[in-house]
């Protein structure tokens, strides 16, 4: 069992990789961390409350994290894609102004410590916070075991402008100083998230097996989201699962990606680049070794995503 701290800045596909990690009995789900991304900080702070309620465990400690990028500048949010509170239909009732004003790094520092050597860190929302913690802590920081991030484009367009995917984008100076400095770190970029998709099919099957009030959410929040999806992309077979598909990464499940290592670099100072991710795949590069030396999953198997999710969001947990 692989005990993970999820930083998100949750929507709605932070929201389903939130419920796979309550319901797999592979996690140990020992933290999350909360900030701006999709929504505000005071929202994601919510959301994660809310879902915790939902799968009575509110036992998960959760730590209220950035409020901007490291640039100093007001986050852009997004409610055409995620709903106005960040969970599609959904209207958790809680107000957010509950979760203003809270800082508790020092929580996050202490979970990693009392867990020494066996956290793995999950980021799949802005690289703020994470970049936060190792600005305030690096000695504790190096006790994390791994990190994953959702994050980046390598070898296909953008998400957030031609080049950029929205995580980088959103602050490309916390993600190049993450995939500058942090060891043990693998990045799962839309090459292979673009294609974890869940189509209305399996949503629908997922539904039918529902036992509980976190599973029921499931299907509005995605029919919401492949709306959205049906939008941008017409066509579309399902729902790109971001989120859920770094979460999977994790997990060591086998067959789910092939990888490749390279050094990473994310550009923060280009007039039209800003959150592009940059790695040599020219031909003749070969894998690097290295602190530098960053995993990237470039190819991913749908079948054993589908299965996989299938298995655990059916599952009685």
């Amino acid at each position: 069992m692989k005990k993970i701290i999820l930083f998100a800045d949750t929507g709605i596909d932070d929201s389903i990789a939130l419920t796979y990690a309550l319901k797999n009995p592979e996690v140990d789900l020992i933290g999350v961390v909360s900030g701006y991304g999709n929504i505000d900080r005071e929202k994601a702070y919510r959301n994660v409350e809310y879902l915790l309620e939902l799968a009575d465990r509110t036992d998960i400690p959760v730590i209220a994290g950035a409020t901007r990028p490291l640039s100093g500048e007001e986050p852009v949010f997004f409610p055409e894609i995620h709903g106005i509170e960040g969970l599609g239909p959904i209207n958790p009732p809680i107000p957010e102004e509950r979760y203003a004003n809270r800082t508790n790094f020092s929580k996050l520092f202490h979970l990693i410590k009392n867990n020494g050597n066996e956290v793995t860190i999950v980021n799949v929302g802005r690289c703020t916070s994470l970049a936060i913690a190792h600005y305030l802590s690096p000695e504790v920081m190096e006790d994390v075991k791994e990190t994953y991030l959702m994050g980046g484009a390598f070898m296909e367009p953008g998400n957030a402008t031609e080049v950029a995917e929205a995580n980088f984008f959103g602050d490309p100076i916390a993600a190049n100083y993450v995939c500058q400095n942090v060891a043990n770190l693998t990045i799962v970029p839309l090459d292979v998230t673009r294609d974890a998709l869940l189509t209305p099919q399996v949503v629908n099957l997922i539904d039918t097996r529902s036992d509980s009030p976190l599973e029921e959410i499931i299907k509005p929040i995605l029919d919401f989201y492949y709306e959205y999806y049906q939008q941008q992309n017409p066509g579309i077979l399902g729902t790109p699962q971001h989120d859920l598909a770094a979460l999977m990464a994790a997990l060591d499940i086998d067959g789910l990606y092939e990888y490749k290592k390279r050094e990473v670099k994310v550009e923060y100072k280009g007039k039209f680049t800003d959150g592009e991710s940059i790695a040599d795949f020219r031909p003749g590069a070969s894998n690097c070794f290295g602190p530098k030396c960053t995993r990237i999953a470039l190819k991913i198997n749908q079948n054993v995503f589908v299965s996989n999710v299938l298995e655990i969001l059916t599952n009685h947990r």
